[in-house]
């Protein structure tokens, strides 16, 4: 359950709901079988933003280091100019500049570092968390389309926390908690989201396809002074939510040698 996946050259295509995402993996075992170094470059294009980046990660048995870098056009950009009160950028209010097409485009890079443990405790039960430290470029009193929230740019620490639970015939599912520290307004903000993460492998080819779903919902504190379930989510949907359908195939480029196992 520890082993590093099989080394080669991957091309990971994912249809995510809104969008697409293609990305070339390269994986090579070191040290051992528990361990690998792993290089990535992708690019996503939603119906609002478009993202490349380059990422590394090194594995070593359950803890993985990496970095990435990357830059983010954005097409349905809100930004709101200093001295806006709170109120004025909560989710009804994004909402109503979206839907009145009061926005603009703008583009911006960003850095991250991040570790990564992932602990079986038994083949049914695994705990995750994903820890980074984030830089983002641009402006301040954005939002961010992916993380569902208000921000200025600078540093901002994001920790996701999942339990799974995992079932040979049906995949994994597990309660997922969220950890955001950010500054908005020159003002630092620690938001908890709770969730879900769903996953599954639907069968639409023999191997190497998998089905992921993630849900975080918005739910106490405040975020300047707002109450979090007003600031927090896609402003789209009047729920403080976020969420995640993707559906990923994996096409093998070069890879070792499996006698007996046809992709098609």
């Amino acid at each position: 359950m520890v082993a590093a996946q099989p080394g080669g050259t991957y091309a990971n295509v994912d249809v995510i709901f809104p969008g697409m995402q293609a990305q070339l993996e390269h994986r090579m075992p070191i040290y051992g079988q528990a361990n690998e170094l792993n290089l990535k470059l992708n690019a996503v294009e939603r119906l609002v933003f478009y993202e490349s980046q380059f990422d590394a990660d090194l594995r070593l048995v359950i803890l993985s280091l990496g970095a990435s870098a990357g830059i983010r056009e954005t097409f349905h950009a809100l930004e709101f100019k200093e001295g806006t009160a709170p109120t004025g950028y909560d989710a009804q209010a994004r909402r109503d500049r979206e839907f009145g097409g009061d926005f603009t485009k703008s583009f911006s890079g960003f850095g991250e570092g991040r570790a990564t443990l992932s602990l079986p405790f038994n083949d049914n039960v695994v705990f995750l968390s994903v820890n980074a430290l984030r830089y983002e470029g641009g402006r301040d009193r954005v939002f961010d389309w992916r993380l569902g929230i208000m921000r200025d740019a600078g540093m901002l620490f994001r920790s996701d926390t999942t339990l799974f639970l995992k079932g040979r015939s049906w995949g994994a599912f597990g309660p997922r908690v969220q950890i955001l520290n950010y500054k908005l307004d020159k003002q630092s903000n620690t938001q908890v989201n709770y969730g879900f993460t769903f996953t599954t492998r639907p069968g639409f080819r023999r191997r190497n396809d998998i089905l992921f779903i993630s849900l975080l919902l918005g739910l106490g504190g405040t975020v300047n002074g707002v109450p979090t379930d007003e600031m927090y989510g896609n402003h789209l949907f009047k729920i403080p939510a976020t969420f995640e359908i993707a559906y990923r195939t994996v096409l093998e480029i070069s890879g070792p040698d499996k006698p007996g196992e046809d992709d098609e």
